[in-house]
């Protein structure tokens, strides 16, 4: 394949396949596309999978009990929507099945995004935003959402951009925020609501991470036509593998977006576990009290460890660390991956300066890793003058 020539109206290009000549859109230029890698003997603490030995088995468990209906028949969701209504306080008309919050986030700029051309987003996010509002042309504001050294939650920048944005728009925030894990107040998320539907701009919430910290916007959908939630199971229920989350909002919203038939994305297989695993609220908080617990206790062994360094609350299944040393989060990063165990620097994540994190898997693997990163320490400038580190070389 041949570099393609690009179309004098700059929205096609002509790729040159061997010889045969076909025009494609140029929107990919702008956005990268990476498969998974597997990583044999690496413990993965970067992507936020649900690690836990009690989830392990209850999935395992119920995984055992579907049938083969449940495999090669195509899936009915009425079952499940009874379960969900039940466990989001929500009627059926409110929720829409996805294939994973990625997928859903697709949906929400196909169907809501793109008819009005505006995003404004708060920052951090899910790279999911800006990739497929480039895919979709839609033009992006990142709105800053955290301020400070270490950081904290700044919802002010997000309330000036919705007064400032002109005609109907679409905000999208992330609560508990990924990556830094911080989180808005549940009156601070209903004024963002209300300065929205005063505005005229629908309000568009991540909760990804909402069950491990007692977080849920779905009452907020109940009171406000112009909220819609982005709800991960694949998070919350160790589905990851199954893809599967939803979309909450207003019926006619709902009805929309299942126009572009989201439905026929996701499998029998992960409508029958989700339909087992949903009602088990009970074991599951057991399961995420556990997994605070974890958390707990790695964040006070690596503080401990490192009193100058902070960790951003309260977190979800991860931690995410601060350093006063930019260089620490690159050093940590690599001082881990030199002995197989995968995190995520966020050094080039705005307002995320000298700052990793750290999923979480079952104890014994987290007392490890807390035992590895004894040996990343801050320059001695970072540690004498806590927020001022003089200029050198990056470790």
């Amino acid at each position: 394949m041949t570099a393609p020539e690009q179309e004098a109206s700059g929205l096609t290009r002509v790729m040159d396949l061997h010889g045969f000549r076909f025009p494609l859109g140029t929107e990919t230029l702008g956005v990268s596309w990476q498969p998974r890698e597997r990583r044999p003997g690496t413990l993965n603490l970067k992507s936020c999978e649900l690690q836990h030995p009690w989830s392990d088995r209850l999935v395992r468990d119920e995984l055992a009990a579907l049938t083969l209906r449940d495999t090669i028949a195509y899936p009915f969701q009425d079952r499940v929507l009874d379960t969900l209504c039940a466990y989001h306080g929500l009627e059926s008309t409110n929720i829409l099945l996805t294939a994973g919050s990625d997928n859903g986030i697709g949906l929400v700029v196909d169907a809501l995004v793109r008819p009005v051309g505006r995003l404004l987003l708060q920052e951090p996010a899910f790279e999911a935003w800006r990739h497929y509002a480039a895919l979709r042309r839609v033009r992006v504001t990142g709105v800053p959402g955290v301020i400070g050294t270490p950081p904290v939650a700044d919802p002010n920048p997000l309330l000036d951009a919705l007064r400032d944005a002109p005609g109907p728009s679409v905000a999208a925030v992330t609560n508990p925020g990924s990556p830094s894990g911080l989180l808005f107040s549940p009156s601070t998320m209903r004024r963002f609501a209300e300065t929205a539907r005063a505005l005229g701009h629908l309000l568009v919430i991540d909760e990804a991470y909402g069950d491990f910290v007692h977080v849920s916007h779905a009452p907020l959908v109940a009171e406000f036509p112009n909220v819609v939630v982005v709800h991960s199971y694949s998070k919350a229920f160790a589905l990851a593998g199954l893809r599967i989350a939803a979309l909450l909002g207003h019926p006619d919203l709902c009805e929309h977006i299942g126009r572009f038939r989201s439905e026929n994305a996701v499998g029998a297989p992960g409508v029958a576990l989700l339909e087992r695993l949903a009602p088990q609220r009970e074991r599951w908080r057991e399961i995420w009290r556990d997994v605070r617990a974890i958390r707990r206790d790695f964040v006070d062994r690596i503080l401990a460890a490192h009193p100058e360094w902070r960790v951003l609350q309260p977190g979800a299944n991860f931690a995410t660390f601060w350093s006063p040393d930019p260089a620490i989060a690159d050093a940590a990063r690599d001082h881990l991956a030199a002995h197989h165990v995968r995190i995520r620097s966020l050094s080039g994540v705005p307002g995320l300066c000298g700052c990793f994190r750290v999923s979480l898997a079952d104890r014994p693997q987290m007392r490890r890793v807390a035992r590895l990163l004894d040996s990343v320490t801050d320059r001695p400038s970072a540690r004498r003058n806590g927020l001022t580190v003089e200029e050198g070389p990056a470790r």
